[in-house]
């Protein structure tokens, strides 16, 4: 827990398991070679903090990945003439996670009493990406505003936002296959170019 602290990330048992397996680490090192005792820390708060950024990067993608298709849902039942409230559990149950839980939790709030700014405010804080589509909900409950060409141009954007994405991450690829492809084939391409002139050479020199 206190290397979790230091990494600035909540705590959770993967990150207990690690941070407990570091100060074991430190005090092996403790013992055996001293000025090593710092190193298994630095390398679980490395690998903590890196650990988060790719938990936070990969439920960001997730909400821009499920937007588009929850503002489409939206789009067709309130073209219909349906009322945000009315649809909201309609798309909270279609919309792809996480989304749906989102939206599904929000009207679970609003049928207890809470009000529907509020708790689709929640939706919006959970994801920033959201606050276009809450925005506009807002809107059309509290002020009637006809939201069927804003839903069309939201969609749209959407869409494209989530083709601009799905494109990032596909050139991406390249270079995260760059290490592991370096790593299994530079052994391979030393062993069969390199080596045996070299065993060759020591051949040669014996008498």
């Amino acid at each position: 827990m206190f290397v979790a602290r230091l990494a600035g990330i909540e705590a959770e048992p993967r990150a207990g398991r690690v941070g407990a397996l570091a100060m074991t680490g430190a005090l092996v090192a403790l013992v055996v070679v001293p000025a090593l005792a710092p190193v298994p820390l630095v390398v679980a708060l490395g690998g903590l903090r890196w650990s988060a950024r790719q938990r936070r990067r990969a439920e960001a993608e997730a909400w821009r990945d499920a937007l588009p298709d929850a503002v489409d849902l939206f789009a067709v039942a309130l073209g219909g003439g349906v009322t945000v409230p009315v649809a909201l559990p309609i798309v909270a149950s279609r919309a792809p996670p996480p989304v749906g839980p989102a939206l599904a939790e929000a009207h679970r709030r609003t049928s207890h009493g809470e009000p529907l700014a509020d708790s689709l405010g929640r939706v919006a804080d959970a994801a920033s990406a959201t606050r276009p589509l809450v925005a506009v909900l807002v809107a059309a409950h509290h002020d009637g505003v006809p939201v069927a060409d804003a839903m069309a141009r939201l969609a749209a954007d959407e869409r494209a936002a989530r083709r601009r994405a799905v494109e990032a991450r596909a050139r991406r690829v390249p270079v995260r296959m760059l290490f592991p492809l370096v790593l299994c084939t530079l052994p391979a391409f030393v062993l069969i170019t390199v080596v045996p002139p070299v065993l060759a050479a020591f051949a040669d020199l014996r008498p």
